[in-house]
């Protein structure tokens, strides 16, 4: 009978412990239960641990061209400077990350947009979940979702594909000692995603 009832508390602390490393993608709080398809990651986000200063770019194509024409997948600062353009907005990003395991690193996001004076603080996580990297940031008026993979051992390719409303995003992030640089472009409502992309984005940080 003794052995019945141990074998019932086992039970019930496995069920416990399974449920509490269920955690769901968006969850920027709990770390994950590392699996067998995750060890392959390790470290991966490692490159960015520390502080970072810069100002992220956007720009607008106001000549937009068929998709088919650019290699939308092989991204550089010259893609912006061979497009030519235009300049629509600057931000002061300033960003803080941290690993709190091979697996699960935290990052706060500080935006300061010069022409409104207005400051945004967003938290969130890069993570290795279910043999995938993620990258979650809470921001004030959304959670912005991103899948990434790796190119080489100093990038990391980011990228999400919502519907509706229709936001399509691609970022190439690369890091060295001193400077973290991204490149990127975005596809939003109304938007013709046939076309070039109408925004694209440049930043480039420099560690503290």
């Amino acid at each position: 009978m003794k052995q019945v009832h141990l074998t019932y508390i086992l039970f019930l602390v496995w069920i416990v412990s399974s449920c509490q490393n269920d955690t769901t993608i968006d969850n920027i709080q709990d770390i994950p239960k590392v699996t067998k398809e995750d060890k392959s990651y390790a470290n991966v986000f490692s490159i960015l641990d520390g502080h970072w200063k810069g100002d992220f770019l956007i720009f607008e194509d106001q000549n937009p061209v068929p998709k088919e024409q650019l290699e939308l997948q092989h991204i550089s600062l010259s893609s912006i400077q061979k497009r030519q353009l235009k300049q629509i907005n600057s931000i002061k990003v300033e960003q803080v990350y941290s690993s709190e395991t091979p697996y699960f690193q935290k990052v706060t996001i500080t935006d300061f947009y010069p022409d409104s004076g207005q400051k945004i603080v967003s938290k969130g996580v890069n993570k290795i979940q279910n043999g995938q990297m993620w990258c979650v940031v809470r921001k004030p008026d959304e959670t912005v979702i991103h899948a990434g993979n790796t190119e080489g051992d100093n990038t990391i390719i980011w990228e999400r594909n919502e519907k509706t409303p229709q936001k399509i995003e691609y970022f190439k992030e690369t890091v060295s000692d001193r400077f973290y640089e991204i490149i990127g472009w975005g596809y939003y409502q109304n938007d013709n995603p046939s076309k070039s992309p109408k925004l694209w984005f440049y930043a480039k940080y420099e560690k503290q």
